[in-house]
């Protein structure tokens, strides 16, 4: 079973843009914790454990005890155990990197651009920027993880330093790198110009697949011909029944990205007071299917309960859709040729 542990609501930085909304000194107990990671045991098969925030860096002592006591469980139990967090990447010494290597975490690293781009969208709370910070805490990553991957917001106002970006990243050593659109944002006078990055970037990554080194960039290498063929039969997004977030309260909610500051309840599925309320995940699924299926897009069902304006949100991601598969189409028949 997939569990995620938000650790805490507090966070250092100051994203014009954060889905998990404002930000509060509420950091989850030691008897949360424990709780939630029985829960994560509670099932047959492999455990996953994930760690988010907030940013879960600044509940790092509460994060390595939880990762300790987990580990212990799964030896003496012979069960597989794997572990993963996301970061900012703006607290970061060498006992953190020796820790997440010793338990082989899975780690996303969010950074959103160059220096100046990552100044402006994803400054400290003071205003300070975080470029200089986050980008030597990157390098640092490729030289000690062996396992991790970039998780890139992009906006309107980001788009012409992208392809920058990702090509000083793979420089750097980055192998892996996640898109992930702001769909919240006016997209309405930027198509062309998304057009134009996507279908580069999607040549990089479909030309990068041919040699020793690819540069796995999302959403382009799911498309890969490589990729699709070893697809079948994998699993998705679990959402509530195999995978379920779990707030510094004890809530539980079906996604890390739907928890926020842990007031909507109509996204709730539970709490580890009362247990799993599987109606309310049967319905909170069937909604997400069918808000998904009117506008023809994939993906994770949360992207149909996030705050906000939903239809114009999924509007967005169906365009996204869209694009990622013209620029595909474009990069298989350039390396075919």
């Amino acid at each position: 079973m997939k569990v995620c542990l938000v650790l805490t609501h507090q966070c250092n930085l100051g994203c014009s843009y954060c889905y998990a909304g404002e930000k509060f000194k509420s950091s989850m107990s030691w008897e949360i914790g424990l709780r939630s990671l029985r829960l994560a045991f509670s099932r047959p098969g492999p455990v996953e454990v994930s760690f988010f925030g907030g940013e879960p860096m600044i509940a790092f002592d509460s994060l390595a005890r939880l990762t300790r006591v987990a580990s212990t469980w799964a030896s003496r139990a012979g069960r597989e155990i794997r572990f993963s967090m996301t970061t900012n990447a703006t607290i970061l010494k060498d006992k953190h990197l020796r820790f997440l290597r010793h338990y082989n975490f899975f780690v996303g690293v969010s950074v959103d651009g160059v220096e100046e781009v990552q100044d402006t969208q994803r400054p400290f709370l003071s205003g300070r920027g975080s470029g200089q910070l986050v980008w030597r805490n990157l390098e640092a990553f490729c030289h000690q993880l062996e396992d991790f991957r970039v998780l890139m917001v992009i906006r309107p106002g980001t788009l012409e330093s992208l392809p920058q970006a990702v090509e000083r990243m793979y420089r750097m050593g980055v192998s892996k790198v996640s898109l992930l659109p702001d769909t919240e944002a006016d997209w309405s006078n930027s198509r062309a110009l998304l057009t134009r990055v996507y279908q580069q970037l999607a040549r990089v990554c479909f030309l990068s697949m041919l040699t020793d080194e690819p540069m796995w960039i999302s959403p382009f290498v799911e498309q890969h011909p490589a990729q699709l063929a070893g697809s079948e039969g994998s699993g998705g997004c679990g959402f509530g029944a195999d995978e379920l977030a779990v707030s510094p309260a004890g809530h539980f909610y079906p996604c890390a990205r739907l928890v926020g500051p842990d007031r909507r309840t109509e996204v709730r599925i539970g709490s580890l007071a009362d247990g799993l309320d599987w109606e309310r995940i049967a319905q909170l699924q069937l909604q997400a299917d069918e808000k998904m299926n009117s506008c023809g897009t994939g993906g994770c069902k949360c992207l149909a309960l996030m705050p906000g304006d939903q239809q114009a949100q999924l509007a967005n991601v169906a365009m996204f859709t869209e694009i990622t598969g013209e620029a595909c189409q474009n990069a298989l028949e350039m390396v075919a040729a």
